[in-house]
């Protein structure tokens, strides 16, 4: 639907206009011009799409939106055959019904389901009411030929233009990942976990949440690349990616930083339940067999977000500081430290 807001916004003006400039023309050429045919074709159509062109500011309000889109085509149908049908001159209005049903189809910007109902809807009061009236019969043939013309080259339209939004919207979401990953590990660059760690600390203030960071790196790695080559590295950090995905909860976020660095952002969880899923990290790193290097192991910085107001910048400082601690106690180690340490 977000898609097609810009559509929905725009063909709402300029349905709210052009149906203006028709009740101008239909005062000047409409014998005995009466009060029905202003309120329903210069206010009941005009304010509606104007609604509709008002709701598409507000996601909330898109359902409603979306159900004024499916009855307004409806209710002018069944205005213009109120209207004319019985008056003699039903001709002359009859190609608004087909525009309207046009419209529904490839103009307003209903999904296709939505726009079956409403086409489907009209076209059914429309050949019941032109059935029972009393209009000339070639006429009438014409009248069904051309409304079943309408009706199939308007669904032809908005099934081309629902494929092409899906398709459309399936390479979006390809170019996203494509470009929120890591080529090598597949895991969330550094600028998707700026993006991942903002929701999740708007989410922590708002439910007075936790935040902790690990960041991991791969001990003496520059040593694979030199003794087995850069081939024999690659493999090794997309297994150490791996591991490391298989290894936290559904709701944490794993990221490459660099090189042989990775850091795992984890919601909802306090420093010290942050060490506890480190050292459990640790101890599945050293039982890993790596291709080509069987054994390698990690050195391990922890930290809490010492409020809700801290950016990712200054955790990941923290946890780097930590890491760092870990490296000089002779590496293979967990290092948690906490905020008031660290400023100490």
């Amino acid at each position: 639907m977000h898609a097609r807001l810009p559509q929905i916004r725009y063909i709402a003006l300029v349905t709210t206009l052009l149906y203006l400039v028709y009740t101008v023309i239909e005062y000047q050429i409409v014998p005995n011009y009466d009060i029905e045919r202003f309120l329903c074709h210069a206010v009941l159509v005009p304010v509606t799409m104007a609604i509709v062109g008002i709701l598409t500011h507000f996601p909330q309000y898109h359902r409603a939106m979306s159900l004024l889109l499916i009855l307004a085509p409806i209710g002018a149908n069944c205005v213009n055959v109120y209207l004319n049908i019985n008056s003699g001159n039903f001709s002359d209005f009859a190609p608004e019904l087909y525009l309207s049903i046009m419209w529904i189809f490839a103009i307003s910007g209903l999904r296709l389901a939505h726009a079956l109902i409403s086409a489907t809807s009209s076209c059914i009061i429309i050949l019941v009411s032109s059935f029972q009236a009393d209009l000339p019969s070639p006429f009438l043939s014409w009248h069904v030929m051309w409304l079943f013309s309408a009706f199939s080259f308007g669904f032809v339209s908005a099934l081309v233009l629902e494929r092409t939004h899906y398709s459309l919207y399936e390479k979006t979401l390809e170019l996203a990942a494509l470009a929120s990953r890591d080529p090598l590990t597949q895991l969330w660059n550094r600028e998707k976990m700026s993006q991942l760690f903002e929701q999740e600390r708007q989410l922590a203030t708002t439910h007075k949440q936790p935040i902790s960071l690990i960041m991991l790196d791969i001990d003496h790695f520059k040593a694979v690349n030199d003794e087995f080559g850069h081939d024999a590295g690659d493999k090794v950090l997309s297994h150490f990616a791996q591991l490391l995905k298989r290894n936290v909860r559904q709701q944490d976020h794993v990221g490459r930083f660099g090189g042989e660095e990775f850091f795992i952002i984890l919601p909802s969880t306090i420093g010290t339940d942050a060490l506890n899923v480190a050292q459990q990290l640790q101890q599945q790193i050293n039982q890993y067999q790596f291709p080509v290097v069987g054994h390698k192991s990690a050195s391990i910085g922890v930290t809490q977000a010492q409020n809700v107001h801290e950016s990712l910048t200054q955790l990941m400082r923290r946890a780097d500081i930590a890491l760092y601690q870990a490296k000089a106690q002779g590496r293979d180690n967990v290092v948690y430290l906490a905020a008031t340490l660290a400023s100490a």
